[in-house]
């Protein structure tokens, strides 16, 4: 199994594919080197193996090879193209994705956890890839309700980010939309009691979004 690196230019993403002998493609990923202006980063932007070891480390082996001489990578630091449209991958339905990271020195660097309330877990609507299946409202962690993509500013306080919460959990009540998303920053300083607060309203954990980093 070897990867296959398409050509690479300064400010787009260059493709990092695995695959056999026979030339069937057991993975892929796409990375991204910023050299200038300012500080030396390159970044994963995603990677798909299905879950295989073997195409997993490969493909981050060949991220390290290509970035041995920048300061830092990132990896999953974009948005999702799903709601809650926060970066991240999704530690229980991604585990050895995320381990063959962990494994070539990659920290981890944000964290969410994923809630949802609606369904029991078993019928929480989330697909294979942690993906919810459909369109619902969502809570971001600064406590604002969206229902359309978006990126979350820079967190508030976190009084201020309770007190936003509270408001997002009554609109919901008010317009009866029971089943929403809902995104807790684990690293703030306030995730407990958001956290709690959601479980009160009836949120159920559905997995870990999580984003790294190698420095």
């Amino acid at each position: 199994m070897l990867p296959r690196i398409d050509d690479a230019h300064e400010g787009r993403p260059c493709v990092l594919v695995a695959h056999d002998g026979a030339g069937q493609v057991l993975g892929a990923a796409a990375l991204q080197r910023r050299t200038a202006p300012g500080p030396r980063v390159g970044e994963v932007a995603w990677l798909h193996c299905r879950e295989d070891p073997a195409a997993a480390a490969v493909l981050v082996q060949a991220v390290l090879e290509r970035t041995a001489d920048l300061g830092t990578v990132t990896a999953f630091g974009r948005p999702t193209p799903w709601p809650p449209h926060l970066p991240g991958v999704p530690l229980h339905n991604r585990p050895v994705t995320i381990e063959a990271f962990a494994a070539a020195g990659f920290r981890t660097r944000h964290q969410w956890l994923l809630l949802h309330r609606g369904h029991t877990a078993g019928d929480a609507p989330v697909g294979p890839t942690g993906a919810p299946a459909r369109s619902v409202p969502w809570i971001t962690p600064d406590g604002t309700l969206h229902t359309r993509r978006t990126v979350p500013p820079l967190p508030p306080p976190a009084h201020v980010r309770r007190q936003l919460l509270r408001r997002s959990l009554e609109v919901l009540d008010r317009a009866e939309a029971h089943e929403a998303l809902a995104t807790v920053d684990l690293l703030g300083p306030d995730a407990s009691s958001c956290y709690d607060t959601l479980v009160r309203a009836g949120f159920e954990e559905v997995d870990l979004l999580r984003s790294l980093v190698l420095d």
